[in-house]
């Protein structure tokens, strides 16, 4: 044991600030895995990059087989989303999620979902995006009620308006087509042509919405008495 004096010992000025945030930041993210958590966490802040941190604490703390919650897709859309070409390596994603608790059966689906060349070492994150919603959304029998869910919490991961949460109309139909595709590539079944209907009406009504919204949508107009079924 190595015994350091009072008048040798010196705490450096940032610390207890840094401390102080470290801890605002796990209580309000609540991770599943403190250990990992807190790694990724200092390693971001030392790198300078986003660190895994939710905006406000979910309560009550959301539990999923996949460990996705809405607020765990929005830190991942502000440390993964901001690359110059919009795509992101496989490393860098398994490690996010990885620190955020997400399951990797989950991550590895998503990424498999996702559209790339053979063996390609990044894919596009809104794609991935997209699928990952898609896991968090219930998985009821109630189709519409999924893609409902799936589209919002990819809103609520994308808006820069803390209070609308609004979105560009064109980024949330590029998702809700990728979201529909998904939920009905699941059924051997489908009416393809009866799905294709559907999709193009509910795209026709939120291009409607938007036009009076200057070119924006909400998640509440997702659930609107006159909203068309989603799935």
């Amino acid at each position: 044991m190595v015994l350091v004096g009072s008048g040798d010992s010196q705490v450096p000025a940032p610390l207890p600030t840094v401390l102080k945030e470290y801890t605002k930041s796990a209580i309000r993210t609540q991770p599943r895995d403190l250990l990992v958590w807190s790694l990724s966490y200092f390693k971001c802040l030392e790198d300078g990059r986003v660190p895994p941190v939710k905006d406000r604490l979910e309560f009550p703390v959301p539990v999923t087989s996949e460990g996705i919650s809405p607020g765990i897709l929005r830190v991942l859309q502000r440390q993964l989303g901001d690359t110059k070409d919009g795509n992101v390596e496989w490393a860098s994603l398994a490690e996010a999620c990885h620190s955020l608790g997400v399951r990797k059966n989950a991550v590895k689906e998503s990424w498999d979902l996702t559209e790339g060349a053979k063996g390609c070492e990044s894919k596009p994150w809104d794609h991935i995006l997209s699928h990952l919603a898609i896991r968090n959304s219930g998985n009821n029998q109630d189709t519409n009620k999924n893609v409902s869910e799936a589209l919002q919490h990819v809103m609520n991961a994308l808006t820069d308006d803390s209070v609308s949460k609004r979105v560009l109309l064109q980024r949330v139909l590029d998702h809700y087509a990728r979201i529909h595709a998904h939920i009905h590539s699941q059924d051997p079944n489908v009416d393809q042509n009866a799905v294709v209907l559907v999709h193009q009406d509910a795209q026709d009504y939120l291009t409607d919405v938007a036009q009076y919204q200057q070119g924006f949508l909400l998640p509440s107009d997702l659930t609107r008495p006159s909203c068309p079924p989603l799935q």
